[in-house]
């Protein structure tokens, strides 16, 4: 058994074509269907149903399939350690962001990032609930998503910075206050259900009583601001707002009555041996990264 077989059979259950996971691997599909049927022989099981068109893992190709993952994790740590120790920490950090988190990663990794030149960083655009489950699989190695609203199951937590919540508005006139409960019976462009910001907005209208209309929903803060812009408001994250500043034509009002707010952090597995990567990326963090971040909450005349 070595690293490579390991790498295919994760490429095949993300992929599920040798075709696909030979193009992901720099590989050719007769190496990858030759290296994975002598792990299969090695192994003494059926780790993948060949059929015409795709390549399915069979249930103990599913089980042992994380923990080839983690075998994999494993190989990258022990690499990066022992580039610290060679004075050059090099390595893959994956970071699973949830989406109204991503205006903040570059904020929160400038400093690794500036320190480690090797580092090469990539962010992934996930739920929260995604960002646990490919956490638990080690598919990540950290995730950036809220640390008090909903459990987290068996995760390690770094608070970063508070996120809390404006109207967002093409009206040129709204106020400067809206109150939750102000907003029954509008109609509101909103993110998805699946997204845990939309549980914390529909939460929040709910305890003041308010009952809205979801005119559009989307997974996309793009597609969110061009439906804001085309008359339909939104309610939005205030760090989004401080870190991108609000779009021209448009007004960000602070919700209160109550003011809610949420902790945004890191989450990373727990361990005995800190992953060093990681361990990196938190130590990197500035004591005022979470000021910065929040730093466009002003009145909405300064906005």
């Amino acid at each position: 058994m070595n690293v490579r077989q390991l790498e295919y059979l994760d490429a095949l259950a993300r992929e599920r074509s040798f075709r696909r996971a030979a193009e992901e691997c720099s590989a050719t599909q007769p190496a990858v269907s030759v290296a994975i049927a002598k792990l299969e022989s090695e192994l003494g099981v059926e780790l993948v149903h060949r059929h015409r068109r795709e390549a399915v893992l069979t249930a103990p190709g599913e089980a042992l399939v994380r923990r080839a993952r983690e075998a994999l994790a494993a190989v990258r740590d022990l690499t990066a350690e022992a580039g610290r120790f060679a004075g050059t920490l090099t390595g893959r950090l994956r970071l699973g962001v949830i989406p109204t988190a991503l205006p903040a990663v570059a904020e929160i990794t400038k400093v690794l990032l500036a320190a480690h030149p090797g580092v090469h960083l990539e962010v992934r655009s996930l739920s929260s609930d995604e960002i646990v489950g490919e956490l638990a699989s080690f598919r990540i190695d950290a995730g950036l998503t809220y640390l008090d609203n909903e459990p987290l199951g068996a995760v390690t937590t770094i608070p970063v910075y508070t996120e809390r919540y404006v109207f967002l508005t093409a009206d040129p006139g709204p106020g400067e206050r809206v109150r939750w409960a102000d907003l029954d019976g509008a109609g509101l462009c909103l993110l998805t259900p699946d997204m845990q910001n939309r549980r914390i907005v529909d939460g929040a209208l709910e305890r003041s009583g308010a009952t809205v209309a979801a005119v559009v929903e989307t997974n996309s803060i793009s597609a969110l601001i061009s439906y804001v812009r085309a008359g339909w408001p939104s309610i939005v994250s205030d760090a989004w707002i401080g870190l991108y500043g609000v779009p021209e034509g448009m007004s960000a009002v602070p919700l209160a009555g109550p003011t809610v707010a949420h902790s945004v952090g890191l989450v990373t597995r727990p361990t005995e041996l800190p992953q060093p990567l990681v361990k990196a990326l938190v130590d990197s963090l500035e004591p005022d990264v979470g000021d910065r971040i929040a730093a466009g909450r002003r009145a909405p005349s300064s906005f």
